[in-house]
């Protein structure tokens, strides 16, 4: 994957950013290296993606979505370094450097962070072991990797 840029949407109060790529193989891939080519390549490609964002909510009966940084799609540069920080954050998470750094949060915070960490998210989901279509997992058919699909 070729990232090209990135879209801020504000979903409940949150940044919910949407990271634009395209597959390395793709056959606009060689014509496609960050967010300004994909409007002078593809016109009108962009608009499409930020409507569809605006709108894809609606049906469901909510009302249409909003972005920040004036709905503008931000470069490559700006897109990587947003990855870059979800990383690091995710990384803190997981590892349970954010759960150490806590000292004078109050409990609920403290146990929300240490069940998200890595030690733990396997606590936040019940009967981990079953998919309730198939049972457990030592009953999945071998077959069906054979075939293309993979659980």
């Amino acid at each position: 994957m070729k990232v090209l840029g990135i879209l801020c949407m504000i979903d409940e109060g949150e940044c919910d950013w949407k990271v634009v790529v395209i597959d390395a193989d793709d056959k606009w891939a060689p014509f496609l290296n960050d967010i300004d080519d994909v409007e002078k390549e593809m016109p009108g490609m962009l608009s499409a993606i930020r409507e569809w964002y605006r709108t894809y909510k609606i049906p469901d009966g909510k009302p249409p979505n909003v972005f920040g940084l004036q709905e503008r799609f931000m470069d490559k540069e700006y897109a990587m370094a947003v990855i870059k920080e979800c990383h690091q954050a995710w990384e803190e998470l997981v590892s349970g450097e954010k759960e150490r750094a806590l000292d004078g949060h109050d409990d609920e915070v403290k146990n929300l962070v240490r069940n998200l960490s890595k030690g733990s998210l396997f606590a936040l989901a019940e009967n981990m072991d079953e998919h309730p279509e198939f049972g457990r997992e030592d009953d999945f058919d071998t077959k069906s990797a054979e075939d293309g699909i993979f659980f």
